[in-house]
């Protein structure tokens, strides 16, 4: 290990060449690393997440991260005044939630061509990814154990993050009147129940359904059901 401490490579790129062709052997043993190397910090940084970032020309007004890449796509082609002004943003389920993303180095960013292109834009969006500057900050993903759960780690990521309202009020309704499933029936019997998750709307509103009217995808709903209020 000790040969590639001065180079830059990554640490599942690391662990490849050290546990026969196994990326993963190394994920979450930094430390370990670090140690084994006498170093105070582990010296391979972790791959980079993919974020996919779709921008509003102006000034931006917020961020809406999407959980499912099939919701991401429709909303972004829907035009919907709804989350105009609006950093519309994937990353793939808990992944969006990864504290690394915060430092530069720790996201490849790819702008999409729905939305602005320019270079003010762009800075815009990476001034409040790495300098944290203060925008409101909104999920909508499944409404299952396993979304809530995501809120939750996003909110430790980014602060003050709340469950987008304009897309959980008709999945709400939707299990309101019996449309949700079971966990066994979409193969979700491993999703561990959560207490609460921090945002007031998602807690009082959301949760409390779950245990007993089941789950819903995000992808049922086109984005021309979502509303305001």
């Amino acid at each position: 290990m000790a040969a590639f401490a001065d180079s830059p490579m990554l640490l599942r790129e690391v662990s490849s060449r050290l546990f026969w062709g196994m990326s993963k052997v190394l994920d979450n043993r930094q430390g370990l690393v670090a140690a084994v190397l006498g170093l105070d910090d582990c010296p391979f940084p972790e791959s980079p997440i993919q974020l996919q970032v779709v921008l509003p020309r102006g000034v931006p007004v917020g961020v809406l991260f999407i959980e499912n890449a099939m919701s991401f796509d429709a909303t972004t082609r829907s035009g919907s005044s709804l989350c105009a002004g609006m950093f519309v943003v994937y990353a793939s389920g808990f992944k969006a939630s990864a504290k690394r993303l915060r430092r530069p180095g720790g996201a490849s960013i790819f702008y999409g061509q729905l939305g602005c292109l320019g270079a003010g834009e762009r800075e815009a969006f990476e001034r409040w990814l790495y300098d944290e500057r203060q925008l409101p900050v909104f999920f909508w993903g499944d409404l299952d154990w396993s979304g809530m759960r995501i809120l939750s780690t996003l909110r430790a990521t980014f602060g003050e993050v709340g469950a987008w309202q304009p897309g959980y009020e008709p999945m709400r309704d939707h299990l309101l009147t019996g449309g949700g499933h079971r966990p066994e029936a979409a193969d979700k019997r491993g999703q561990q129940p959560l207490a609460a998750t921090g945002c007031s709307y998602a807690d009082g509103q959301l949760l409390p359904l779950l245990d007993t009217l089941g789950f819903v995808d995000q992808e049922l709903f086109n984005f021309q059901e979502c509303r305001v209020g």
